[in-house]
């Protein structure tokens, strides 16, 4: 996730280059409706026709969600519910691959999770009403959208959003400078959120280690994955049980990331 290769640069042309990318993707779509990728058996279609319609009618609230709406996906049956699964690769024509904005770009824009209305309805629902402390935030994307649909929502990273290896410099809400420890500890009254801890890194162990609360959130992948360490799913497995998973995933095609919410034992 350090890999800066495909950092855009901050400011207008970032969103020159998304409005030209939705353009061409939606024509893309108007001359065919799916696409084949060799090897699948399935064909892609355009997230857009994917996702329930609450998503798709509150996607300009959602700035991650306005270029992905054109990228191709699959749908299908998980075991918690319907996963959606974005691909940022169109097949054959080097061209038009090298227009799409990949993972890695969106990610310093947003956030290394898709979070979409139907996501933020969930977790409303699941905390009712308790309010939410995110380490680890980066650009503070998540944050915003949670305080968007209407969550108390405090965003803190030891690192500031202009220094943030892990984002582009653009800043989507406040985010506090403060290590995951002491913010855990100074917000005794909020539920913990992680999402898509760095891995190797111990901050989601530390994090975990240092909260009292009952439950708490957790958006990313599981052992062996990419996030966080060794610790943190130990720490996981021994303290914590899942008492719920969000009932729609979207998230990049390759990837296992969920959105679960923990009860301590």
């Amino acid at each position: 996730m350090n890999d800066r290769r495909a950092a855009a640069p901050a400011g207008l042309p970032v969103v020159e280059r998304l409005v030209e990318l939705s353009t061409r993707l939606q024509g893309m779509w108007d001359a065919a409706p799916s696409l084949v990728f060799p090897g699948w058996g399935h064909p892609f279609r355009a997230l857009g026709e994917l996702l329930p319609e609450r998503d798709v009618l509150q996607a300009d609230r959602h700035p991650q969600m306005v270029p992905l709406m054109w990228y191709p996906a699959l749908r299908s049956r998980g075991p918690h519910g319907e996963v959606v699964e974005v691909f940022d690769h169109l097949p054959g024509e080097r061209k038009a691959a090298a227009l799409m904005l990949g993972r890695r770009d969106l990610a310093g824009l947003y956030g290394w999770a898709v979070i979409t209305a139907s996501v933020t309805d969930w977790i409303r629902a699941a905390l009712d009403g308790a309010a939410v402390l995110e380490v680890g935030a980066g650009s503070g994307y998540w944050a915003r959208q949670l305080s968007l649909g209407g969550l108390d929502v405090l965003a803190t990273d030891l690192h500031r959003v202009e220094a943030n290896g892990f984002t582009h410099g653009f800043r989507h809400a406040g985010v506090e400078a403060l290590g995951a420890v002491d913010a855990v500890r100074r917000n005794p009254g909020r539920t913990l959120l992680l999402v898509w801890p760095p891995p190797g890194d111990p901050m989601a162990a530390d994090a975990l280690r240092a909260y009292r609360g009952d439950t708490f959130l957790y958006a990313g992948e599981g052992p062996g994955g990419m996030c966080a360490d060794a610790d943190f799913f130990t720490e996981l497995d021994r303290h914590w049980i899942v008492r719920d998973v969000c009932p729609l995933t979207v998230r990049w095609l390759g990837h296992g990331d969920t959105v679960t919410l923990y009860r301590r034992r």
